[in-house]
């Protein structure tokens, strides 16, 4: 059984595993969730994070390293490099074709998550109604690494939450609103880093994940949507919160 890092993968050649993990990790990259200096988890963390062999981890990293996207050193952390020149030369390599810019259009903030409202909530539904005893467990191995994530580092509980809330939209079995939940998702995610920086910021996200995979279990469209948008509703708030406090965020 595939594991929920690459569960409804979908590629136009045979990846491996780690070109694949490789790839998500440049789109974390041009998308601002991982930025310019970045150390990464460790290679256990991360291991975690996708549900992966540290052998996996470490392919993917390498692979990284040696097209400049990642820097390496001995007896020192992994840091990202986000050169967009390194970048390009990336999808070049592995696709051939011209590059699309992977970052998300600038949108008004109350729109994005008036959009995500309506469509993250068709999603809990459907996906209440086909999530397998597999896809739970899954959800639950992430609230477990979720739970243990370093309070004062956000950086892998962003990446186990972007995981998460794909899985769910995949178990929705909508390729549409799989697609604008994860480019909706990707709007402003540096913000969200400065939001998880406050105290309690990554324990309530852990909650009110933990609300949402509980109905889910269930089998509860009622108590999924429910758990959804008052996690949404959490969201929106303090990313606005944070924005109205720090101006120069909303414009970086």
């Amino acid at each position: 059984m595939d594991n929920p890092a690459f569960a409804f993968e979908k590629t136009l050649r045979n990846k491996t595993k780690k070109e694949l993990l490789a790839d998500k990790l440049v789109e974390m990259i041009r998308n601002r969730l991982l930025q310019d200096g970045d150390e990464l988890p460790s290679e256990r963390e991360m291991a975690q994070l996708f549900g992966v062999s540290r052998e996996t981890i470490r392919g993917a990293v390498a692979q990284l390293a040696a097209l400049g996207v990642v820097s390496v050193s001995h007896g020192s952390k992994t840091r990202v490099r986000a050169d967009e020149q390194v970048l390009r030369h990336y999808h070049l390599m592995q696709d051939g074709g011209p590059e699309t810019d992977a970052r998300t259009p600038r949108y008004e903030i109350d729109s994005v998550y008036e959009s995500r409202l309506v469509i993250e909530a068709a999603i809990a539904r459907r996906a209440a109604l086909k999530i397998d005893a597999y896809g739970v467990a899954q959800l639950e191995k992430m609230l477990e690494t979720q739970s243990e994530c370093d309070q004062t580092n956000p950086i892998p509980f962003q990446m186990s939450d972007k995981a998460f809330h794909k899985l769910i939209s995949e178990y929705a079995c909508n390729a549409i609103l799989l697609k604008y939940a994860e480019e909706l998702y990707s709007f402003d995610l540096y913000i969200r880093r400065s939001v998880l920086l406050e105290p309690g910021a990554v324990e309530r996200s852990y909650r009110e994940h933990v609300y949402i995979v509980e109905a889910l279990r269930r089998g509860d469209p009622d108590a999924a949507e429910r758990a959804m948008l008052a996690h949404l509703d959490s969201v929106y708030r303090t990313t606005k919160e944070k924005m109205a406090a720090v101006p120069d965020l909303g414009q970086a």
